[in-house]
């Protein structure tokens, strides 16, 4: 069985690092953080594609229990994602703006769902995802705060206005990169950190690296 629940906490990551730089700009805070951000949007700017490795720890503050997966995940602008798991278990996700298509080898299934379906049946993924496709909506909806700046990178803290929704994310983005380092995401019933390294940037991927095409003996589910 696909775990979907843990496929969509892994896509926050996705999510929060294609809108990032383009959301912040539009929110009113102070100048000093608008001109973080106009600098961080600019140099995000001269980036059409990206790679990068992750590792992603989800906590559950009421049993301590903790579950780790890594892998690698592929971008391409504007709604091209990949994301491959190798640990704990195989599992790719291949996503074209379209559609999502989660294949797990071990129990040659295929599931393919609509995105907008995901991320509209999803609080988190909802949120997240206004930053692509409803920027101008965020100012009444969020508060951005710079959490803390060292040498390296900027620390942005994300909460909702909303008093019913209870979480907030923290984004650390590198000064001269302008790339996700990490996030952090807490609800108050569990906790999502994550990790980005080794970026490859600009690689010129084909559409064809998004798209999955189904090995023999492997039945594709669509829902």
């Amino acid at each position: 069985m696909i775990t979907k629940n843990l496929f969509k906490l892994s896509s926050v990551i996705f999510l929060m690092f294609v809108g990032v730089s383009v959301a912040f700009c539009q929110q009113e805070n102070s100048q000093d953080i608008d001109a973080i951000l106009s600098k961080l949007e600019k140099q995000d700017s001269s980036i059409k594609d990206l790679q990068a490795n992750y590792f992603q720890t989800l906590t559950y503050f009421s049993t301590n229990e903790q579950f780790t997966s890594e892998g690698v995940f592929k971008h391409k602008k504007q709604n091209y994602i990949y994301l491959g798991q190798e640990k704990p278990t195989k599992q790719y996700s291949y996503i074209d703006g379209k559609n999502i298509t989660t294949y797990v080898p071990d129990n040659r299934q295929a599931i393919v769902e609509r995105w907008k379906d995901v991320v509209n049946s999803d609080m988190i993924l909802t949120s997240v995802f206004k930053f692509v496709q409803n920027w101008k909506a965020l100012k009444k909806d969020y508060t951005i705060e710079l959490q803390e700046e060292t040498n390296i990178d900027y620390s942005f803290l994300i909460k909702p206005i909303n008093p019913k929704e209870k979480w907030n994310l923290i984004i650390t983005i590198g000064k001269n990169s302008s790339l996700i380092t990490k996030t952090s995401f807490n609800n108050g019933n569990f906790v999502v950190d994550v990790k980005l390294s080794n970026y490859k940037l600009n690689n010129n991927f084909s559409p064809a690296v998004f798209k999955f095409t189904a090995p023999n003996n492997v039945d594709v589910i669509e829902l």
